[in-house]
Order: C-alpha cells, then structure tokens, then sequence
C-alpha cells in the first residue's frame, strides 16, 4: 500500500467525484485504483471531458497545464495524474 499524504488524497478524491457525480462519466468507484488508466477501461474520460477535468483540477489546486500537456494526461493512470498534479505544485 502507497504512502500517499493528505494532498495526494485530495487531489484523488476531487478527480473522482469530477467524474463521478459532476461530469456523470462513471456510476461508481468500484474497481477503480491507482493503476486504472484516466482513459479506457479505468475513469473512461474521453478527449473533451479530460480538458474539463484539467480545467477543474487548475482552478482547484492552483496548477497551470498548458493546452499542450493535456494529451499527454490520457496516458495516465489515477495514480499518476495525481502525482502529476502534485509535481506541479498543487495547494490545497
């Protein structure tokens, strides 16, 4: 089990509940880990709702993602789009 910090945690929580109760993507969080992919399979955010979720995640946690770093998120699991946020200098 990760170590992760009460950020880390936050920024987790804020991603799923973006997905699940306010963008309607998923129905639930069964299933869905650290290692389930942002994409396919795992939080199934498509192209369009990735930069609503970037958006999202800039204005919350005082990141900047450029336009052009934002494909490169789909890559992503949960766990290191969290990572990432944090990489980037995110305030609780």
């Amino acid at each position: 089990m990760s170590t992760s910090t009460s950020l880390e945690d936050e920024i987790r929580e804020f991603v799923l509940t973006s997905v699940i109760d306010e963008m309607n993507i998923l129905t639930g969080r069964e299933g869905i880990t650290d290692d389930s992919p942002v994409t396919v399979g795992g939080l199934e955010v498509d192209s369009l709702s990735l930069i609503e979720l970037t958006l999202r995640l800039e204005t919350r946690f005082g990141v900047e993602i450029p336009d052009t770093d934002i494909e490169p998120l789909a890559s992503l699991t949960l766990g290191g789009l969290v990572a990432e946020v944090v990489r980037r200098g995110a305030k609780a």
